[in-house]
């Protein structure tokens, strides 16, 4: 069983790692702000967490059932995805897809939460530490390109 304190360190630490990526977003104004990414790796994290006690204290309590926990990666990966669709939902005055890089975040942003809900803490930062590099990479060297090109 994952006691109440390693609880609470999970899910703040994930978080934490979701402010990391969310911060990029809200600075850059994109459509999803800080918030979401904080909830997502949050909620992520909790769910892995509270499934993981379920699943523990269920087989202990009874033998002849079987939990699956992988079950919830499926399910919270799949309903990251409906906020993804969202955020990269262009308007009709646009003939490019905005917000993909937002969609992929948060995705991203469940995957931290999912690790530092199974107790993998130093993974869930690395990814929170090279998505944000990747975010802020990006921009970067779009704008050597736009700047160059002109």
């Amino acid at each position: 069983m994952v006691e109440f304190s390693e609880f609470m360190l999970r899910t703040l630490f994930a978080g934490g790692c979701g402010l990391l990526v969310g911060l990029d977003r809200e600075i850059k104004n994109k459509p999803l702000g800080a918030h979401a990414y904080i909830l997502v790796a949050l909620g992520s994290a909790a769910l892995m967490v509270v499934t993981l006690n379920f699943s523990l204290s269920t087989m202990a309590n009874d033998q002849d059932m079987t939990v699956n926990p992988s079950r919830l990666i499926q399910g919270i990966v799949g309903g990251i995805g409906f906020l993804g669709a969202g955020a990269i939902m262009g308007g009709k005055d646009s003939k490019r897809l905005r917000g993909v890089g937002s969609g992929a975040a948060i995705w991203g942003a469940g995957a931290i939460g999912i690790a530092c809900g199974l107790g993998y803490l130093a993974e869930a930062a690395f990814l929170a530490a090279v998505t944000f590099a990747i975010l802020n990479l990006h921009d970067w060297f779009e704008s050597r390109a736009k700047g160059g090109a002109e």
